[in-house]
């Protein structure tokens, strides 16, 4: 099949853990945008949260794609347009509250720009905390992204807006623990893990996979010309519609399980391998 379009996750995927893009990575990129093949950016980041990563990539000249917050926004370099789907509404918002308290998360609400973290003060103190060690360590989190952050206790809040999306924080080892239960009681929105201590919830339906689907339909090709690649349950959507959905090495177990192909992981240039070899044709002996 030929390969049209490539749509890269960002954090554990298109970036390292030092949240750089590796050169090599860049390179093999760039070359295929050469050849005219469609980038998207596909995260759960909004578009202020990756301008460094499209303008490093040049995608503003071309036609390439942001795909944003695990599919809620779609955004148009060449027509300098958005595609919005559903949002969550206040009256689920208010249901999420509900269970981040029953479950002694901390819960951040983003709308837009702005976000606020509703939790215990025990459970905003150990995301504080585990924030300041990962910055010791890597950097930044997230690197790029801003928001006006409220704190606001286990109390009734009353939501002036749709929101976004939601993200609890808690240990690793109460999400293995709890995840199906969590998953169970939101049955009726989209639950994923990014990462061990980070599950995302979005409106039921709204995922990248259905939004990947809307930018091939705006170009006139298949899901079966795009190469995906991901690393969390937030990518398994567009990896399992894509011609060729890849695994990062760093991947989460069952997004492996489900990718046409594992390759190396964020830190060893695993993207630019798979491009160049199955691609750009070249004979690369990793894979």
């Amino acid at each position: 099949m030929e390969i049209k379009c490539l749509a890269f996750d960002v954090d554990g995927t298109l970036t390292n853990d030092d949240k750089k893009i590796d050169e090599r990575t860049k390179a093999s990129i760039f070359e295929a945008m050469e050849k005219g093949i469609h980038i998207v950016i596909s995260t759960g980041r909004n578009k202020q949260g990756c301008e460094w990563i499209y303008k490093e990539l040049n995608l503003e000249k071309g036609n390439h794609y942001l795909l944003l917050i695990n599919g809620q926004e779609i955004y148009d370099f060449k027509n300098k347009t958005y595609i919005k789907d559903r949002f969550i509404e206040i009256d689920d918002c208010f249901k999420i509250e509900k269970a981040a308290k029953k479950y002694n998360c901390l819960a951040r609400f983003t709308f837009e720009n702005e976000a606020y973290f509703y939790g215990s003060f025990s459970s905003y103190i150990r995301e504080i905390l585990r924030k300041v060690r990962n910055r010791k360590k890597k950097g930044s989190m997230i690197k790029g992204t801003t928001y006006t952050y409220k704190k606001v206790p286990y109390k009734h809040y009353e939501f002036k807006k749709a929101c976004n999306k939601v993200v609890f924080f808690n240990d690793p080892s109460f999400f293995k623990k709890h995840l199906k239960d969590i998953q169970n009681d939101l049955k009726d929105f989209e639950c994923m893990m990014v990462a061990g201590y980070w599950m995302e919830i979005m409106p039921k339906g709204v995922n990248k996979g259905k939004a990947l689907e809307t930018i091939c339909d705006m170009n006139d090709f298949s899901m079966e010309n795009v190469m995906a690649f991901g690393d969390s349950q937030n990518d398994i959507s567009m990896l399992e519609k894509a011609g060729i959905g890849v695994a990062m090495g760093n991947a989460l177990k069952e997004v492996k399980e489900m990718a046409d192909l594992v390759t190396l992981d964020n830190n060893s240039n695993g993207i630019g391998i798979v491009i160049d070899q199955k691609v750009l044709g070249k004979k690369i002996d990793n894979l």
